[in-house]
């Protein structure tokens, strides 16, 4: 974008009035409201102003805090950003899919990869990663040194080093802004951090974790446009099915098999159910989806996760299912079980990121569950409404997620958040969650994550003039804002993604899943073109340039065009 079509929409902006001057509680903690918009300590500052405001408010007397903030503190330093410091290493244990450790579901993976060291479940024990291993303690050091070079954390961390570059804002400062605010909660992250600035040891001695499980498997029952295949059961099947671009996911860590034959698509049993018939002509994978492992922890590894996590129960605050689709999971009930049954359920907040169809897995009720536990936290994957979301999270009933919202709310130690990802589709209807929320006070929190991979479908890969529609709706929201003054991502090409989401509407055609992407987002179908007459266009500019015919019937066997009589 030029510096006069920026000059050109910040001139637009100043004719609009933020509509949500009084922000309801739930849009201002971690989101909407969240005016972090400078950047991080490795490139300038953020907005620190709205941390620990709880522990400092004299008017909520049990939060009154005053010497949080003292001179030398840990909240001193960080919230006046003479280090660059996250809670998240001194508070959370994250496992991903594969086994392999990392920082957060945000950090690079201890994979022996980029001068990282290698940890997974089956050689290193849960304690011992959170204690002794290289790649934590590194970043808890350098997080607490103010001179540090940052040599770890700019490999392990980079995801938000580069979000708060972009947007003004990131996983870090989101977290620090809500764990900041419970006076209690920081006072053990304080002592935590301190005692490793003195020892250069971290040693688990409060009930301050967060352990993060990904490894029950990627199990999961939508096909959601943005989700990397390698997260859900559900996108393998599809994309073996013929529901594949190699332009946008062909770096991914999942690959399609490459041995396609073009025949009648074979339905199994639920696929007849939901109507999807052989009538349907899909390429299908020889080995459908049976070629491909994805590193999904079972057996006797997942045993032994259920075991380390129940031997450093006293020191979990919270444990954090992730999927795929985590309650469709129905091994990791067994976990909730053996808590319950040493009686440490009623210590422990149980979160979900989930899409929240689905309640039940089997002989599991998630509801017979509840009631044993201090707290349940259902984080649901939620970034459009109606017809939206049911066309970018494919085979979603908006109106039971909804119907199971109302119904968790029914519990007294059950919180409901929604959770977005803005991207290439969703940003264009996203305003329209927050217009739901205040309509239908039914959540206890809203926030959003902007999507990063794959980067065709990052929102500022939009046409510009969508982008420059959308900035007056996001007024409240400035990373949002930032995303969408971003200039396209250099050799992306955005028919790529029309392309796409075409392939799969043929696949859901007949279905009941049908939709047409120009039906549910028609301010897109103007920049569209056509395949074929996006080869007439690489004929008719080649015409101006080639004139020998050697070269010219070069160009036509590239691009499957006939070719002509004359040159």
């Amino acid at each position: 974008m030029s510096d006069q079509e920026k000059q050109e929409w910040s001139e637009d902006l100043k004719d609009y009035v933020d509509e949500w001057n009084e922000l309801p509680k739930f849009m201002t903690r971690g989101g909407p409201g969240d005016h972090e918009f400078e950047l991080s300590l490795l490139d300038g500052k953020v907005d620190s102003s709205q941390w620990f405001q709880d522990q400092l408010n004299p008017e909520n007397s049990y939060n009154y805090n005053p010497e949080v903030l003292d001179k030398g503190t840990i909240g001193q330093q960080a919230k006046d950003q003479e280090i660059f410091f996250c809670d998240i290493p001194f508070n959370q244990l994250y496992v991903e899919m594969d086994g392999s450790y990392a920082a957060c579901c945000f950090g690079a993976k201890a994979d022996g990869r980029n001068g990282l060291p290698k940890h997974t479940v089956k050689d290193t024990t849960l304690q011992h990663w959170m204690e002794e291993s290289t790649y934590m303690n590194e970043i808890r050091a350098e997080m607490l040194d103010p001179n540090s070079k940052f040599e770890t954390t700019k490999k392990t961390c980079k995801r938000c080093i580069s979000d708060e570059k972009r947007y003004g804002r990131s996983r870090r400062t989101a977290c620090m802004k809500i764990h900041t605010n419970e006076p209690d909660y920081w006072k053990m992250i304080e002592q935590s951090a301190q005692m490793f600035k003195a020892t250069g040891q971290y040693v688990m001695e409060h009930r301050m974790i967060e352990v993060q499980l990904k490894v029950y498997g990627d199990e999961c029952n939508l096909d959601c446009y943005m989700c990397m295949h390698d997260n859900s059961s559900i996108r393998q099947k599809v994309a073996n099915e013929g529901v594949w671009n190699d332009s946008i996911f062909g770096n991914s860590a999942w690959k399609r098999d490459q041995d396609i034959d073009v025949q009648y698509f074979q339905p199994d049993e639920q696929d007849i159910k939901d109507g999807i018939s052989v009538k349907a002509k899909i390429p299908l994978s020889k080995n459908a989806s049976s070629h491909f492992t994805n590193g999904n922890i079972t057996g006797n590894n997942v045993e032994s996760m259920i075991e380390q996590t129940l031997s450093m129960s006293k020191y979990i605050r919270s444990i954090k299912i992730i999927g795929g689709e985590p309650l469709i999971m129905k091994k990791h009930y067994e976990l909730l079980q053996r808590l319950i049954d040493k009686d440490e359920a009623k210590h422990i907040i149980i979160k979900y990121q989930t899409n929240l169809t689905e309640t039940k897995a089997g002989k599991h009720n998630i509801f017979n569950y509840i009631p044993h536990f201090k707290l349940v936290c259902m984080v649901a994957s939620v970034d459009g409404v109606g017809k939206t979301i049911e066309y970018m999270r494919r085979r979603t009933d908006w109106k039971k997620v909804i119907k199971n919202t109302e119904y968790c709310r029914r519990y007294d130690n059950v919180n409901v958040d929604f959770n977005g990802l803005v991207s290439f589709l969703s940003v264009m209807r996203f305003y329209e969650v927050i217009d739901f929320c205040l309509d239908n006070p039914i959540i206890d929190q809203i926030n959003w994550a902007l999507l990063e991979m794959p980067i065709h479908l990052r929102v500022n890969n939009l046409p510009e003039k969508i982008k420059k529609d959308l900035l007056p709706k996001y007024a409240a929201w400035p990373d949002i804002q930032a995303a969408l003054s971003l200039p396209n991502d250099p050799g992306i090409d955005m028919q790529e993604v029309f392309d796409y989401m075409l392939d799969a509407d043929k696949y859901y055609k007949g279905t009941k899943w049908e939709m047409n992407l120009f039906e549910v987002f028609p301010e897109l179908e103007e920049f569209y073109i056509p395949k074929h007459k996006r080869k007439l266009q690489v004929v008719e500019a080649t015409e101006k340039v080639y004139t020998n015919q050697g070269e010219r019937e070069l160009i036509d066997m590239l691009t499957l065009v006939e070719p002509t009589e004359k040159y």
